[in-house]
């Protein structure tokens, strides 16, 4: 396999981090950014299955870019929750506002090798990498690498699969009774966006899946976890500028959140159906 273009990662990296934007404008193919409001509630505390948080405010900024290399997609949310999120065994730590991001670089296998990897359905696929860290909750720190894919889908405007390593490092609700909370496993992420039309008012429907493997080193559970957005074209109706301000909401929900264990011993995991409105502006 000849990975002809492998020494133009150097200028990938100048293009990022080198504040050059000349050269970063020639490798974009495009870029989104937004801001979100949500509000919600039914948030799982995550400590013991009788309590949850009551209501919850998200402030999400988001970026979305596609690059002649590949793509990157980045989010940061900062939540203020009238109950505070505990940390396992850390009482005295607990935090109401706290805050949580995802930084995650796909690199296309095709443009590194110079081989057009597309067949049928697929449209490429990419050596992927997620970095998660948050200050609330289990306090994760992770790290993700593994396989990405493309995919052609009837109707949907994208629809990515990516296979991941997981490297967890000190999640706070690992059970340290086992002796380490630090633990490899494995993520199945999957997303995508369908947008459809509903008389003459628009609309689009997208979000994530995330399936990851319980594990026997941190005595975690198997968890699914996603969040699902419904968003009406509010800026197309009310001032005539499509895909600019959405107006919807959100479901996020949990099979087992973070893989832990109550710490009063009781039920089998912490599940969450947290319904919030959102309000969402595109740049």
């Amino acid at each position: 396999m000849n990975l002809k273009h492998l020494p133009r990662c150097i200028a990938l990296s100048v293009a990022l981090f080198g504040g050059q934007h000349a050269l970063a404008n020639d490798l974009m193919k495009w870029q989104n950014n937004s801001l979100s409001y949500l509000y919600g509630e039914n948030f799982n505390r995550g400590q013991f299955n009788t309590e949850q948080d009551k209501t919850q405010t998200t402030f999400t900024a988001e970026h979305a870019s596609g690059w002649v290399w590949g793509d990157i997609f980045g989010f940061a949310d900062y939540v203020l929750a009238d109950n505070k999120q505990s940390r396992r065994g850390d009482f005295g730590n607990d935090k109401e506002h706290f805050y949580y991001f995802e930084l995650s670089p796909r690199v296309s296998l095709s443009w590194l090798t110079g081989q057009n990897l597309s067949s049928g359905p697929l449209k490429d696929v990419f050596a992927a990498f997620t970095y998660e860290k948050g200050d609330g909750g289990a306090g994760v720190e992770n790290y993700l690498y593994g396989i990405g894919s493309a995919w052609n889908v009837p109707g949907f405007a994208y629809f990515n699969a990516n296979l991941y390593r997981v490297k967890v490092n000190n999640n706070a609700y690992f059970d340290r009774a086992h002796g380490n909370n630090n633990a490899h496993t494995y993520q199945l992420t999957i997303s995508g966006a369908y947008p459809l039309a509903i008389g003459n008012q628009d609309f689009v429907v997208d979000g994530f899946v995330d399936w990851r493997a319980g594990t026997s080193t941190a005595n975690t559970r198997t968890s699914v976890g996603s969040s699902i957005q419904v968003k009406w074209d509010a800026g197309k109706a009310m001032f005539g500028e499509g895909r600019k301000l959405y107006v919807g909401t959100e479901v996020n929900m949990w099979r087992n959140r973070y893989g832990a264990k109550p710490i009063d011993g009781s039920g089998h995991g912490f599940d969450q159906a947290a319904v919030q409105a959102l309000v969402k502006y595109h740049f």
